[in-house]
């Protein structure tokens, strides 16, 4: 390792037990330009990240396609790119360059994209530290640090609203600090704390992004985002929505309190329908939550629901051990749990937009 590889950004967060020999040595695009392979920034569903290292020695990210059985919709992500481009901000990622591979890794397609380097993400960092310690309570990050990274979130997912574009896919993995960073852990007798040497964050990968729908044109209902940040609407069969986003933030605000534990997870099921039914459940027993008639309406004349609603109309006594306010654990992180509360709401003509967000007091007040 050069003594440069120290600073290069998300280094040290390589993904545990990667054998870089089954990896390409280089990445030849047809246009000419070579990028050299130095190491891993993480794997997924349907792509690879490397980071690579161009003939002047500039540090970037490079994202290879899967091949699948179903097409990568790698013009919504171009699209996407191309409307930051146009209008920057300082925590969404920018594209370098997109093209074809001469070269692909076996397995792969040949389409490529090149972006800025970043350095770990908020899933990299918890699993880091919960390597690092020995103590059996999940790490978390501080009240202040969660109010800094979501704000940061809460603006770029405002400016991609302003381009038209919904990013669907906010997670852990998904948003990642600016630069390779410095961190400890600060003992807590309740719960571990992380503290982080620099909170600049950025929004990566725009696979899973949309644009906004045309006016005049009916919306279709896909199924989008991670199950477990997933909105209520999405569940329901009902198209996403601007405010579709606004749960998914919301629930990894909660994720940062938590630690590595999420707000709303599956507890029964083998079939992936019978998880999502638990987790809904879950949803709405965690928040207390009434799901308005018309929404329940909307459901089932779009017949793409595949829950079954009846438990709505046979919930007894409610057991109030799963309210939101019992994962609580100081009185003084309160605050936080105004705002999930305000931030996730059920129906979506009654989620706060990102503006109002952005407004309450916990993303202000630091």
């Amino acid at each position: 390792m050069q003594a440069d590889d120290q600073q290069s950004p998300g280094y040290d967060y390589q993904p545990l037990g990667v054998d870089l020999e089954e990896h390409p040595a280089s990445l030849e695009l047809r246009n000419g330009e070579q990028y050299t392979v130095r190491g891993l920034f993480g794997q997924g569903g349907f792509s690879t990240v490397y980071r690579v290292r161009d003939r002047n020695g500039q540090q970037y990210a490079a994202k290879v396609i899967m091949q699948r059985d179903r097409r990568y919709p790698s013009h919504h992500e171009i699209e996407t790119y191309q409307r930051i481009a146009q209008t920057p901000h300082i925590n969404l990622v920018m594209l370098h360059t997109a093209g074809e591979l001469t070269n692909p890794p076996p397995g792969f397609t040949n389409e490529v994209f090149i972006t800025e380097a970043c350095g770990p993400s908020i899933k990299d960092m918890m699993l880091r530290v919960q390597r690092e310690i020995e103590d059996v309570q999940l790490p978390k990050f501080s009240i202040d640090a969660i109010k800094r990274i979501g704000r940061q979130i809460g603006e770029a997912l405002l400016h991609l609203e302003k381009l038209k574009i919904y990013h669907l896919d906010i997670k852990a993995a998904n948003v990642t600090f600016s630069s390779t960073v410095k961190h400890e852990v600060v003992p807590n007798f309740i719960q571990p704390i992380i503290t982080m040497s620099d909170l600049r964050i950025k929004i990566i990968d725009y696979g899973n992004s949309l644009p906004h729908s045309i006016p005049g044109i009916p919306r279709r209902h896909k199924m989008v985002q991670p199950q477990n940040l997933r909105a209520p609407e999405v569940f329901l069969g009902i198209p996403h929505n601007e405010k579709s986003d606004v749960w998914s933030l919301g629930c990894l605000i909660g994720e940062m309190y938590l630690g590595r534990g999420v707000l709303f997870i599956a507890r029964l099921g083998v079939t992936q329908a019978e998880r999502q039914q638990s987790q809904f459940e879950l949803m709405v027993a965690r928040m207390d939550a009434i799901i308005p008639r018309d929404m329940i309406e909307m459901s089932r004349r779009g017949r793409r629901c595949t829950l079954d609603l009846n438990f709505l109309d046979n919930r007894q006594e409610v057991d109030s051990q799963d309210f939101l306010l019992n994962l609580m654990r100081e009185e003084s992180d309160y605050p936080l749990f105004q705002f999930l509360q305000f931030a996730l709401i059920f129906n979506p003509a009654e989620r706060p937009s990102f503006d109002e967000v952005l407004n309450h007091e916990f993303l202000t007040n630091f």
